[in-house]
């Protein structure tokens, strides 16, 4: 541990000078020789105009805003970064491209194995147009059906056909969005 020593604050050599003590009188009849008035009006002129803030009205009262601060003004546009990719999202890529790598080197491994079989376009495309033909069978029947489901078998038929509609879907919507389709030996 360091020894200790005296606390020393940030502004200690800027002290300010000791409170008055009681029975101390304070200094009166200062008297300045210093013309205030002329001083101040020569400042006046010699100084530079202020430049007005920039202002939008936007009522027929007379409401003005800042117009800086209203998004009128394309002060980002005007900034040296604007429309460069952010650091963070360069990382994320950098991520999903070496987890895409991964994955892909798992598949070979499996491949390689024997454990994972790739299903042709060929194959693909059949069994998408199956599902397809199946699901509109089934539309066809479902549309046969009565309006009316007063009874317990209407009832239960109609929200099975449902749920088989609604699962063929799911299956072809997923054999769409994958465009390679791994099939397992092992079940």
């Amino acid at each position: 541990l360091p020894e200790k020593s005296q606390f020393v604050g940030p502004n200690a050599d800027q002290k300010r000078p000791a409170v008055p003590k009681r029975d101390e009188k304070p200094v009166m009849g200062l008297k300045s020789n210093k013309n205030f008035i002329h001083t101040n009006a020569v400042e006046n002129i010699m100084s530079v105009a202020k430049k007005p803030q920039p202002k939008y009205v936007d009522t027929p009262g007379g409401t003005t805003n800042n117009l800086y601060d209203s998004g009128l003004v394309p002060k980002f546009v005007k900034k040296e970064n604007y429309g460069t990719v952010p650091k963070y999202l360069e990382a994320r890529k950098k991520q999903m491209a070496e987890h895409q790598k991964n994955y892909e080197q798992y598949i070979q491994q499996r491949l390689q194995k024997g454990a994972l079989n790739q299903i042709s376009a060929e194959e693909r495309q059949k069994t998408l147009d199956g599902l397809k033909k199946n699901w509109e069978e089934l539309h066809l029947q479902y549309q046969g059906l009565s309006v009316v489901t007063d009874t317990a078998p209407k009832k239960a038929r109609k929200e099975r056909m449902e749920a088989e509609m609604k699962q063929l879907e799911k299956d072809i919507d997923t054999i769409e969005k994958h465009k390679i389709i791994y099939v397992t030996d092992n079940f």
